[in-house]
């Protein structure tokens, strides 16, 4: 007879099976496609926004609508810059490869205005298109002539993104001409190039003034305002006497006179 502890071997738990798991998360998925598309679910919010929005304006629309709509403009801008200067190098390149260049000695230039100005821009997009494979300087530094040519004519035009425009390609040609002429010519080139880049502003900036700009509004007329006026009146009722009936004579009037 065994008198010691009974030890009852422990049997192996059943794991579940893999059917009852993709069963759960099928389960789980279903749940939360089912609250989502509830009143207050994440896809019912976002099916809203998006029947709202032909209706809506911009400021009506949903943020995400917003970032969305701005991405994909970013995205399409890009392109459309990537292919107009795709076409611009290879429009420049035909041109600039049919047209002979002819050699300009800048020691013996009469003036040297033009290249002490262009040079450094030219030196300076060059080495930066250096690094992009697929620009050429020449391509750059077309583009750059050309922003400038816009922000002048659209300047001239009184359009003040075109003023924005041509003030920001001013300084940075400025800052361009200081940093990559010689330590020596610095100061003489980049105010030169701020002289140049003055006269031009003539056209393009003209009829811009800093002096304040005061408009006169008719005044509105002030409420009227409330005076109490006092009028001592005395209001006295008197009764009429009954009227006559006609053919009926009164009788005379006594008048006694005070014995003395």
């Amino acid at each position: 007879m065994q008198t010691g502890p009974n030890h009852t071997p422990e049997l192996p738990t059943p794991k579940p099976s893999s059917k009852s798991n993709v069963r759960a998360r099928l389960d789980a998925a279903g749940a939360w496609w089912n609250r989502a598309w509830e009143k207050d679910g994440v896809l019912h919010g976002v099916w809203e926004d998006i029947r709202r929005a032909p209706k809506a304006s911009w400021h009506g629309l949903a943020h995400w609508i917003k970032a969305l709509a701005l991405l994909v403009a970013a995205v399409v801008v890009v392109m459309l810059i990537g292919a107009a200067a795709g076409v611009l190098g290879a429009l420049v390149d035909a041109v600039t490869g049919s047209v002979p260049r002819p050699n300009v000695d800048l020691e013996h230039d009469t003036s040297g205005i033009w290249p002490t100005l262009t040079e450094p821009i030219k030196a300076f997009l060059d080495a930066q298109a250096a690094y992009l494979p697929a620009l050429s300087g020449a391509t750059v530094y077309t583009l750059w002539q050309a922003t400038g040519l816009i922000g002048l004519i659209g300047g001239f035009l009184r359009i003040s993104g075109a003023r924005i425009v041509w003030t920001l390609w001013g300084a940075g040609s400025i800052w361009v001409v200081w940093a990559v002429s010689p330590a020596g010519g610095r100061i003489l080139a980049a105010a030169l190039a701020t002289v140049v880049w003055a006269l031009a502003s003539i056209l393009a900036l003209r009829g811009l003034t800093f002096r304040p700009v005061i408009h006169n509004h008719q005044a509105v007329p002030a409420a009227p305002v409330f005076s109490p006026e006092f009028r001592p009146e005395l209001h006295l009722h008197a009764t009429l006497p009954a009227p006559t009936p006609p053919g009926d004579t009164p009788p005379p009037a006594v008048i006694r006179f005070p014995n003395r």
